[in-house]
Parts: C-alpha cells; structure tokens; sequence
C-alpha cells in the first residue's frame, strides 16, 4: 500500500429534517437557519445567522477551517456554539470535534482520507460501497464527491472518522491493508516501517495467531504509550487493530504509585515500601542463609528545632537529613522515612556485627558537620537502635519492634549513639506498658505525693523557699522515677490532670505549715508545656489560691525555654497573667533551650534557674564555669535573681560563691523531704521570715 495520500473535511450534520453530510471547500461557509445561508439548519433554536465558517490556508494543498459565533458582521447568535461541551467563540476545528448550535442540532467535523496513486490520477474503487463489521474501505477523491448523502452519512460514522488510530493487516504477508485517517496522521512513518513498526511487530507470531482471537498489549513509541486491541478475524485472514493512546493515564498510575510508596517531603520509600522491602529480603535471607540488618534512627532535639523556629525549618531539616543517611549507604542498602523525625535502614546482606557498627558510626560522623539552612547553622545528633535476622527476630515486625526498643534505650543513655538489641530491653519495654496501664488509676487511688527541696540564699544563708517535686509511691513497684513515669504522663496527655494535683497540694500543704506557726515560704511547682497551653490555666490558679488563701507571691511558677516555644505570643500572654495575679515566674534549666536573651527581654521573669547539666561539672570543665558566670552576670543585668541548680559539693559551693550567685539548690544543702520532715529543717536553720 504505498499510496500517496490527501484528506477531505466534512461536516456530518444532524436537525430536525435530516441526517446529511456536507464536504467543506470553500474559504466561507454562514451557518444558520435562514434560506440564504450556505449551510441551512433546520431547527428554531438557531439564530437566523448563527456561525460562520473561514478557511485559513496553512501550505500548500494544506487548509484549515476557523469556526466563529455569529455572521460575518459580527453580530453573535442568541444560544451560543458550544464545542466539545464548552461555549466559544472563535475556534480552530480539528478531527472529531462535535459541535451544538442549538439544543436539537448536532454537528460532526471530520477529515477523512483518499487514496491517489503514484500518478496523482485517483485509483479505481467498486462503485458499491459495502459498509459491514469486517469491511476494509479505503475510498478515493473523485468517488467522494458522487457519494449520496445517505452514503456519506454511512462513511461518517464508519471507523474512518474515530478519533483513535484503527488499521488491519493481511493475517499471512503483514502487509497493511487499511489505515484509518487518526492513524495517518498519528504514525507517518508506518507503512513506511510496515511489519516492523512497534505497532505491529511480532503480530504474525504463529505461537500468538494460533492461540488468540483477541490479543491486549501496551506499546511505547517515544514517550507515547498505547494500549493496543488486536483482534485475529480467521475468516477473512485479517488482523485489525484498534489503539487507544493511554500515556496519561499510565503516567497518573505511575505517580499515585511513586506516591503510594514514597515520602512526599523528603522523596525517601516510606514505611509501607520498608516492609514490603523487608519481607522480600527476608524470604530470600531464609532461602540463601543471609544475614540482615534493620536499623531504627531518630533525630535528637528535633522537636525544640520545629517548635521553635517552625516546620518550614524543621521540614527542611528533615530533608537534608535524609540526604546524609542516604550517603552513608550503598545502593543496595535502604533508608525510608518511617514518620515524624524517625527513620528505618535495611542492609540486606551483612557479614557481622562490624560492619553494621562501622555504618552506624559513618552516620553519627555525618551528622557533627552542621546542617546550613539559609543563614543559619544547626548541629544535630541521631540515635540508632539496631536488630539482626536472625538473631533478633525472623518477621519484620519483630525486627522493627526490637530495633525500637534499641532506640530507645540510646536514648535513655543519653542519645547521639547506637545500640544494639539485646532480650533485656524487651523487658523493660513490658515494664514501661505497666507503668502506663497504671499511670491512668495513680491519681484516682492516691499513689502521687510530694517531696520538697530547701533553696537558700547564700548571703543571709536563709531557706526562703522550697521546690515541691512529684514523685510516685506504688504499691507494687515501689517508688516510682519521675524520669520513667513524667515522659508517659506527657505523652498520653495525663500531665495535666497531674499537674494541677501539684498545685493544690503544694500550695495547700504551704498554707498549712503557716497555720503551724511556721513563717511564710515561696513554695516553687513546675508547670509542663500542656498544663502551660490550657486555656483556663490563670483561671485554676487564682482559685486554688483563694480556695487556699494563700498570698500570691509565695507561690513561683517554674517554666521552661522549651514550654514558650510552643506559642510565644500565647505564652507572653499568660505569663503577663499570672505577674498580674502576683504569681512568682521563673524560668527553669536556663541555658538548654533558644534564643533565651530573646526571652529574658520579652517575659516578665522574676528568676533565672541555672540548669544543673552546667553545675555536675562546674569545677572540671572551664566551659561550664565560663556559661555559669555569663549566666550570672546576665541575670544581675536584668535584675533578675539567679539560682543554681543540682549543688552537691562544696567546691561547687565556694565556685557559685565567688561567681556572686545568690542562691541554691541541691543535696549539699538538703535532700528533697518528706512534707512532715520540713518544719524541723525550716527551725533547724533558723528561717527568717523575709516574705511576708
């Protein structure tokens, strides 16, 4: 079939009188319900002169056609055009456009082809035109102008005029038989090309002619994809084809399943693609007797950084996190973003425990390089927990949840280290599920209590308050830690019924050591960030106090850096509150959070506490020594009192002396009592009663 080809353009037009074809070779065409028109249109709701039709010659024996609302006066009919569903006015027709002039009106533009031969001189067709299921026509110029309306309307809605690509070919040569005018125009390189164009490659395959009459396979031409109908009519020897373009369609299923299986903010495989990885891993461990490795890596501090300087900080953070674990791996090797800040690592072949050791360490090294994010710079430490297959489980949940526990454990250890699983942590892990069931019964049944820790002024060597601090008694585990059950009580939310327990005790047990006899005493609570963000907060505390009748001033609020990230225009807010009310409001562990001058300026603080991590070594490390003076002296600048905190020694003592800090707290001063212990600690040294 080497055929030199040429296209006609018709409108295919249905009214109320008829169903007709109209061949377009005139540059203008008016198109309306009046008799002068060139294309009448039977039906009253088109406008007199409704559109019009221009030709636009493009190359030569090349045209288009423009199709415009209104006459050629520009005056715009009364129902519009529409044109594929949507109103136009003014609009360059291409093959299959369907168009409504009125609301019983349709009308189809089509191009079709005919055939001319090498000579240019049309080719002989039969001049019957059979239009059945399995007919292949190919209809020729001069044969198209003498075709009956009713024969043209035939051919318009034969294959010829399908949008989508539709050819046949001999079922023994491969030769193309038939190509409708969307192939044509769509692949002009195929007859060219014939049996070994990708279209219709391997379709003469005896294994794939014998065994189907319908064959459904996807084709890639470029960056185009077809799914392809190819169906074997053995009767006539025919193979038709039938393709339908899906390149969008398959580049949508592609990205809802990068997104189904990829983290959306740092690109990484998320946790649905880990498991799926890992237990395709560990069928081939069992099978080959390999040895793997899952690691479970969490940011240090991370969410003082997002709260603090906000997520748009923190997601990036997150990202160039991701990029350095990423380059401390091979390819074949896994990092994903399982949730939040924690991450998961696959190494699916390992030799021993060495080698899983040496890429942890390759990743903490990473991480001491700080992290540039615009113009500021962030230092940022990892935990690593680890389990081995088989050692440490042979399921994926097992792995996941042992390396949890590891993770965990670094943590508790102090953080920015690794750590692998051993049996022992899964105990603990059942003991922290123990203290959690029991935590929700604790205050109802009465196992909390308070201890209260002396503070002193060095100068007049005065105990002028105490600090009451949480502890819990139960009846089977014993006295509890606050560093195991506080963090439970924080993450399930129960702090704050807790706190507020704190409060009335602390200052209702102040009230009644005055009752007593004993003078009054600033008695310190500390606030948690979510007893912090309730709404009412300054309401409960003003009614315990009068419920009490406790003065004010001698209840102190102890908050920390941490607690005013969260919302520092709310906490300004509540803290200038509370001032108000009378409430004493320092600021605890001074020096571990941000930008605390910032904060010293804008909250109305009474007292800087000075964190005891500065304290444990103050005499060893010169750098401590250079942060507690700084602190000191900036307190004194802002008027503010200064306390250090966890003072254990007498060398401790005389440094803070000579630094001119005037308070303490510690156990070289007093261990925290018992509320029945304080009375005879508070004579013992002579309290001068210099708050009332």
């Amino acid at each position: 079939m080497n055929n030199k080809q040429q296209f006609s353009q018709i409108l295919v037009i249905e009214d109320l009188k008829s169903k007709r074809v109209v061949t377009l070779e005139s540059e203008k065409y008016s198109i309306g319900r009046h008799s002068n028109n060139s294309i009448i249109i039977y039906s009253n709701t088109v406008s007199r002169y409704h559109a019009t039709l221009l030709r636009e010659k493009k190359q030569e024996n090349h045209h288009i056609y423009w199709l415009i609302d209104g006459d050629s006066q520009g005056k715009k009919s009364q129902n519009g055009v529409f044109l594929n569903g949507k109103k136009i006015f003014k609009h360059q027709l291409k093959h299959g456009d369907n168009i409504k002039l009125g609301e019983d009106v349709k009308i189809s533009y089509q191009i079709v082809k005919a055939c001319l031969s090498n000579g240019n001189q049309p080719k002989k067709v039969q001049s019957k035109i059979k239009i059945e299921e399995e007919t292949t026509l190919i209809v020729c110029q001069d044969k198209l102008e003498k075709l009956s309306n009713e024969e043209l309307t035939r051919l318009a809605s034969f294959p010829e005029l399908s949008p989508n690509p539709i050819l046949e070919i001999d079922g023994n040569s491969g030769e193309i038989t038939y190509i409708n005018t969307a192939a044509s125009i769509k692949f002009k390189d195929l007859e060219q090309a014939n049996s070994q164009h990708p279209l219709l490659k391997d379709l003469l395959t005896p294994q794939l002619k014998n065994n189907n009459h319908l064959l459904i396979r996807e084709v890639e031409i470029g960056e185009e994809i077809f799914e392809e109908y190819v169906h074997y009519l053995n009767e006539t020897q025919l193979i038709r084809i039938y393709l339908f373009e899906i390149t969008e369609r398959k580049q949508s299923e592609k990205k809802l399943q990068y997104q189904a299986f990829h983290d959306s903010l740092t690109g990484l495989p998320n946790r649905r693609f880990f498991n799926k990885k890992l237990d395709f891993n560990l069928k081939n461990a069992e099978k080959y007797n390999n040895k793997i490795a899952v690691m479970f890596i969490d940011l240090d501090r991370f969410k003082n950084i997002n709260d603090s300087l906000g997520h748009s900080i923190g997601d990036r953070l997150l990202q160039k996190f991701a990029e350095r674990i990423k380059s401390c791996l091979q390819p074949e090797q896994m990092v994903a973003r399982w949730g939040g800040d924690e991450f998961t690592v696959l190494l699916p072949q390992i030799t021993d425990k060495e080698e899983v050791a040496n890429i942890c360490q390759k990743i903490l090294a990473a991480q001491k390089k700080p992290i540039q994010i615009g113009e500021k710079e962030f230092y940022v430490g990892c935990s690593i927990g680890i389990a081995l297959y088989p050692k440490d489980g042979k399921n994926a949940e097992n792995l996941i949840a042992n390396a949890d526990a590891a993770l965990y454990r670094v943590k508790q250890e102090g953080k920015n280290n690794y750590q692998f699983y051993s049996k022992i942590m899964n105990s603990e892990a059942t003991l922290l599920l123990r203290l959690e069931n029991h935590l929700y019964q604790a205050l109802e049944k009465g196992e909390f209590l308070l201890y209260y820790q002396p503070q002193m002024n060095l100068k007049t060597q005065v105990i002028y308050g105490l600090e009451a601090l949480l502890r819990w008694q139960h009846p089977e585990l014993g006295l509890v830690s606050p560093g195991k059950f506080i963090p439970l009580a924080e993450e399930t939310g129960l702090i704050v019924p807790i706190g507020e327990w704190v409060i009335k005790t602390a200052v209702a047990q102040n009230k009644a050591w005055q009752t007593l006899g004993l003078p009054p005493i600033r008695i310190a609570v500390n606030l948690s960030a979510r007893q912090f963000e309730q709404a009412n907060l300054v309401e409960k505390v003003a009614e315990i106090l009068t419920e009490t009748g406790l003065q004010p001033h001698l209840l102190e609020l102890e908050i920390t850096e941490t607690t005013l990230m969260h919302n520092v225009e709310l906490a300004r807010q509540t803290l200038d509150k509370l001032l108000k009310l009378g409430v004493h409001i320092s600021m605890d562990d001074f020096g571990t959070g941000y930008s605390s001058l910032g904060y010293l300026k804008k909250f109305p603080f009474n007292t800087l506490k000075i964190d005891q991590s500065f304290i444990r070594e103050l005499e060893a490390n010169p750098e401590d020594l250079a942060i507690v003076s700084a602190v000191i002296t900036l307190g004194r600048g802002f008027n503010l009192k200064v306390i250090a905190e966890g003072v254990e020694t007498l060398e401790q003592l005389e440094l803070l002396r000579d630094l001119q800090c005037e308070e303490i707290q510690g156990y070289w001063l007093s261990k925290p009592l018992k509320a029945e212990e304080v009375p005879k600690f508070l004579l013992d040294h002579n309290l001068v009663n210099n708050l009332t």
